[in-house]
């Protein structure tokens, strides 16, 4: 009774923002992480996010299966982003593109915009894509691959607060040539500056994306003047009530 009170349908506030053609309600989104197999997303739309990240999603069949079952299933006003992962199983560069291209195409036709992220560590030895000559690998072979599809799905890259300043630059410079279109910075006290830093690298001209463990006024509001366009925060409504998305997005429009 108590959950699905918390979870009744809400209609999801504006002002909508548009990241490479996709139409995003608001600039508020669930990081991923709590939601690995899309079994929950349409139930934390109704917290008024204006995006859901699923997973990470590894490249295995029968979970992609259930995923895409699922989206099928339920429909939603937020916008879908797909985290994908490699199987802590894969070893080697074209085992790892392999496992990427996979479940980026098995998703294609149901999620809205993708993330490679950087930041996650694996078990295993390979820690891939923190690699930069890997990760450009990655991204150029999924680059290619959506070059054969009609609708076209933003592809986001998502990277660590500590990352160096010289495998930014290096970054930076390569997403802006290839096709890149956001660059997310994962939560973590230099969020912030690593923001702004992007932000005066780029002048101003390029997505950002930043991550706050909760969606609290303040964190949401530093990062908004750093530069961020799109937020992504946890299941707020633990910490703060079912409504504190709404609360949030209202404050942020007062922010300039």
């Amino acid at each position: 009774m108590g959950l699905s009170r918390l979870f009744y349908k809400r209609h999801i506030p504006g002002p909508a923002v548009e990241l490479s053609g996709v139409i995003i309600p608001n600039p508020v989104g669930l990081v991923s992480g709590y939601d690995h197999n899309a079994k929950f997303y349409h139930l934390s739309a109704n917290c008024m996010y204006g995006f859901i990240s699923i997973g990470p999603v590894e490249a295995d069949t029968a979970t992609l299966k259930n995923i895409i079952a699922s989206l099928r299933e339920h429909s939603t006003d937020a916008k879908i982003n797909a985290v994908l992962s490699h199987r802590s199983t894969s070893h080697g560069e074209d085992a790892i593109i392999e496992d990427y291209n996979f479940a980026f195409s098995m998703l294609y036709d149901f999620c809205d915009m993708f993330t490679i992220d950087t930041s996650i560590s694996y078990s295993d030895a390979s820690t891939p894509l923190r690699d930069i000559a890997l990760l450009k690998d990655v991204l150029n072979s999924m680059l290619q691959l959506r070059m054969c599809y009609q609708t076209y799905r933003p592809i986001i890259v998502k990277v660590r607060p500590e990352i160096p300043e010289a495998s930014l630059d290096d970054l930076l410079d390569f997403a802006r040539l290839s096709g890149i279109d956001a660059i997310c910075v994962s939560f973590g006290p230099a969020c912030a500056a690593t923001i702004k830093t992007i932000k005066e690298k780029t002048q101003g001209r390029y997505p950002i994306v930043g991550c706050v463990d909760v969606l609290r006024k303040k964190d949401c509001a530093d990062l908004k003047k750093a530069g961020a366009s799109l937020i992504a925060g946890g299941l707020n409504f633990f910490h703060c009530g079912p409504g504190n998305t709404k609360r949030v997005i209202k404050y942020l429009n007062t922010i300039k």
